[in-house]
């Protein structure tokens, strides 16, 4: 035991010497966050302004909401194509070869051979009020070996339209309708949705610029406080008293976990707002050391509550989106109330026909009038030499359209609950946007006593400097720490003061405005 307490004391002698006032003379001074950073590489100071511009261009999640933008314009292109009309064409080519089992089929013994070919071009639209028009042309050509064929080759030629339009059910409000409403208002949906990730983009950037600018700050306000640590514990190793020593040590190494701490809050900081900021993981913001230019100022709010509590109701993307998804609803309630009445079609239809050909030798010769070939047949079509009308009615009565009727009355029971949810999200916000209005009167009463408390700390070290000279003593440290950690504590003031009009900014949707940043619409 005697042998082990000498070996066990030579150890901790080190220890014992700092305690004691027997080792280093004192500590490293920590550096500046700048001069850190001048060290590591480039240093970029940034205003909020160039923050919040940055972030506009160069935001990957404003560029996935401008593609959902982009979809929803395609949707509405893709519904109004239902009215599009449909170009067709058919043609065909047809050559028989029967053999004849009586000469009543073609006069001879042997074969009844035909060949005969047709283009029927034709173009379909679909009608606004529900119905369909098709134009059809036909144009064909036929010859055979038959000798009791009278026209011999006989060419035919027809120009038809034929038109339906639904009377009761389908009438105007189609499903075609009901897809093209739906799809308009999904892109108003998706204008106001990207108006408000711009917004919270906009927020979060004003948020992160100023939680990098008051940690850089409260880190030079460790640097104070360590310096004042670091000569009280000068002053007593020089004083020889252990306990003392030993006191203002283990106060050293608190302050140096507190600059420990602030330096990985000013990362984190950093990091969160350089995040906003890239455009890619190899965007040059990454290696620079971001500092903040600007510092918070005290700025008066002049809305008053109700004002802000009626814009917001009027402006809130939130409530937007809950009417639009109202007026959806009620397209389908419209639609889906059409669909349990009956159906009746009216069909109209109109056709010129025209033929031509060759006239064989059957007939008296008195009878072998000109015919002519396919134009005779075009010019008989487009004189309407040959007109042909028909009109029809379609009636379809579902005895009981069980089906049609749920779904009305689930189409009725939704738009209840969005009414529903639309109440409630009015209640919500106005009372987002009363916290948001009253917190600003708060926070401009912590701002005033933070003014007070730095206005007073800097009075005390003016009249410490004034009666000291220009001598450097523990006294005035301990005065420029406590007007360092002020001024922190009323530039923090200021920013809670600030963010909470950027709340009631969001909280009314006029953020954007406020900040001057017009949106383009999409093309």
């Amino acid at each position: 035991m005697s042998m082990r307490c000498p070996a066990i004391f030579l150890l901790f002698l080190p220890f014992f010497q700092m305690l004691c006032g027997q080792g280093s003379a004192g500590f490293a001074p920590p550096t500046s966050y700048r001069e850190q950073l001048e060290e590591r590489g480039a240093v970029r100071e940034i205003s909020l302004q160039e923050a919040i511009t940055t972030a506009l261009r160069g935001n990957l999640e404003i560029e996935i909401e401008d593609y959902n933008r982009g979809l929803a314009k395609a949707g509405v292109v893709s519904a109004n194509s239902y009215y599009a009309p449909i170009a067709a064409m058919n043609a065909s080519i047809l050559s028989n070869d029967v053999p004849t089992t009586s000469l009543l089929q073609s006069g001879t013994f042997g074969s009844l051979i035909s060949h005969s070919w047709s283009i029927a071009p034709s173009i379909q639209e679909n009608l606004p009020g529900g119905g369909t028009a098709t134009v059809t042309v036909n144009m064909n050509r036929m010859s055979t070996n038959s000798d009791y064929s009278l026209v011999n080759p006989a060419y035919g030629s027809t120009i038809g339209v034929t038109v339906t339009q639904p009377l009761w059910r389908g009438f105007r409000r189609t499903a075609a309708e009901r897809q093209i409403v739906i799809a308009r208002l999904n892109e108003r949906m998706d204008e106001g949705q990207f108006r408000q990730r711009v917004s919270g983009i906009v927020e979060q950037v004003i948020n992160a610029y100023w939680r990098l600018m008051i940690t850089i700050e409260s880190y030079e306000a460790q640097r104070q406080s360590w310096s004042v640590a670091s000569a009280e514990y000068e002053q007593a190793r020089k004083g020889g008293d252990a306990a003392a020593v030993a006191s203002q040590r283990s106060d050293v190494a608190s302050h140096e976990q507190s600059l420990t701490h602030a330096a990985v809050q000013i990362i984190q900081a950093s990091n969160a707002l350089k995040r906003l900021l890239a455009r890619s993981i190899m965007d040059p913001v990454w290696n620079a050391g971001l500092i903040c230019s600007d510092r918070p100022d005290f700025q008066e709010s002049s809305v008053s509550l109700d004002e802000a509590v009626k814009t917001a109701l009027e402006r809130r993307p939130e409530l937007e989106q809950l009417r639009l998804q109202i007026k959806q609803s009620d397209a389908e309630v419209r639609f889906d109330k059409q669909e349990t009445k009956p159906t009746v079609n009216l069909r109209l239809e109109a056709l010129s026909a025209g033929s031509a050909g060759t006239i064989t030798e059957l007939l008296p010769p008195s009878a072998l009038a000109p015919y002519g070939g396919l134009g005779t047949a075009y010019r008989q079509v487009l004189t309407f030499q040959h007109p042909s009308v028909a009109a029809g009615l379609e009636l379809r009565l579902p005895l009981r359209n069980t089906a049609a009727r749920s779904q009305l009355e689930s189409a009725v029971i939704g738009t209840r609950k969005l009414e529903t949810q639309l109440r409630a999200a009015q209640e919500d916000i106005m009372v987002d946007t009363r916290n948001a209005w009253e917190m600003i009167a708060v926070q401009r009463k912590n701002v005033e006593a933070a003014g007070f408390s730095r206005s007073a700390a800097e009075g005390r070290l003016a009249a410490e400097t004034k009666s000291r000279g220009a001598q450097e003593n523990l006294e005035v440290l301990r005065d420029r720490r406590n007007l360092a950690e002020a001024r922190v504590r009323e530039w923090q003031a200021l920013i809670d003061h600030r963010l909470s009009q950027v709340s009631l900014q969001r909280a009314m949707n006029t953020l954007l405005d406020e900040q001057q940043i017009v949106l383009a619409r999409r093309k």
